[in-house]
């Protein structure tokens, strides 16, 4: 009878501590799985390609250095082909892969998609590049390295007529990614107005087409007779417009989102896009070491310079890395270990998590100049 008694005893013990081992990961070997979700094909490639090279820089530095407790990541990737329903089945198939944490996705509709759409799966979204205010100021699972748009929109309105004296204001907008560009355009609009400018209408391009008829757009523009024009579009048809402009020698200024802020833009559009000005939440030519470290050995591995979404690929995967840590080496239930996560010294200056997933981070002002991007300021948050 005492020994059945002791042999009960240690079946208990083992079933305890393989229960602790299932729920703390600590007993495995495995990597841990994490997936990446943006579009890697097409015109709006340039911020999925460059977010995932930036998180799989992020992954293998983290692996060279022992990775998590001890455990490699593994990074699955899917392209979610810039479509809702491309979104919900490369993010259905990473799950099936059996990640709980997505890196992604790389343009707001697909975010406001996949939020939508799978939020009965308990997926954990850490977004590089999303920045709609749509999903600002709410308690869910989706959480973001980038700010949103709200800011940079207002500043690069304000420099528009405080430093620019420009008065007299058009809006080109890509309705296809409506959770950015109409928001953009809305902040934008209601600050320049605010500002003492007068906004003289817009013009919308995208969804709809399959070729822009950029001189049908000059066109349109040239009715309106404005003294710049604000384009929120993608880089490679921000480069397709400046070209028509000068074409046309049209004597606006050209402003434009964080979202054209590539280098497809200088490279499809060449001398036509020099003087373009933007806003940005990051630099190019930052001097800073950590980045210039960063930026080094990303040409090295990919073969050319990062751009925004590179970088904040790269700490979307910091933050990931730090939330498993403090989560006791699980990825189940993450969200509530990314909130209040903080970086000090990040690849372009320290940024914080707050408690509904958002970030703060200060802005730039960049022009292109003899095919660079320039910094012409810096703009405190």
């Amino acid at each position: 009878m005492l020994k059945k008694y002791f042999k009960l005893i240690e079946k208990g013990i083992f079933l305890w501590l393989l229960f602790l081992c299932l729920s703390l990961s600590a007993c495995s070997d495995d990597p841990i799985r994490l997936g990446f979700s943006g579009t890697l094909k097409g015109k709006y490639s340039d911020l999925g390609v460059q977010g995932r090279n930036g998180a799989l820089l992020a992954v293998e530095d983290i692996n060279e250095a022992g990775g998590i407790d001890g455990r490699k990541i593994e990074l699955i990737v899917r392209d979610d082909q810039n479509t809702p329903e491309g979104a919900v089945k490369a993010d259905k198939e990473l799950i099936a892969e059996g990640v709980s944490v997505i890196i992604g996705h790389m343009t707001s509709s697909q975010s406001m998609t996949a939020v939508r759409d799978m939020a009965d799966s308990n997926v954990v979204y850490i977004s590089p590049t999303t920045s709609t205010p749509l999903l600002q100021g709410i308690k869910d699972n989706f959480f973001r390295v980038i700010p949103t748009l709200t800011d940079l929109s207002k500043g690069l309105a304000e420099y528009s007529v405080d430093e620019l004296d420009k008065r007299r204001l058009a809006v080109v907008w890509d309705n296809s990614n409506p959770a950015f560009t109409a928001p953009y355009k809305d902040v934008f609009v209601e600050k320049f107005a605010a500002k003492g400018g007068d906004f003289v209408g817009a013009v919308s391009v995208g969804k709809h087409e399959g070729s822009i008829d950029w001189q049908k757009v000059v066109d349109e523009l040239k009715g309106m007779n404005p003294d710049t024009v604000v384009m929120v579009t993608s880089a490679r048809d921000l480069a397709g417009f400046a070209q028509f402009c000068t074409l046309n020698k049209t004597n606006w200024t050209i402003l434009s989102s964080m979202w054209g802020y590539t280098k497809e833009l200088i490279q499809t559009g060449g001398k036509s896009v020099e003087g373009i000005i933007f806003v940005v939440h990051f630099a190019e030519d930052d001097p800073e070491k950590l980045y210039v470290d960063f930026k080094d050995r990303f040409i090295k591995r990919f073969g050319w310079p990062p751009n925004f979404a590179a970088v904040f690929g790269y700490q979307a995967v910091q933050v990931f890395a730090e939330a498993v840590k403090r989560n006791g080496g699980r990825t189940k239930g993450l969200g509530g270990a990314i909130t209040g996560i903080s970086f000090d010294d990040s690849l372009v200056g320290p940024f914080e998590i707050d408690e509904f997933g958002d970030v703060k981070r200060n802005g730039h002002i960049v022009t292109v100049k003899d095919g660079h991007f320039v910094t012409v300021s810096k703009r405190e948050k």
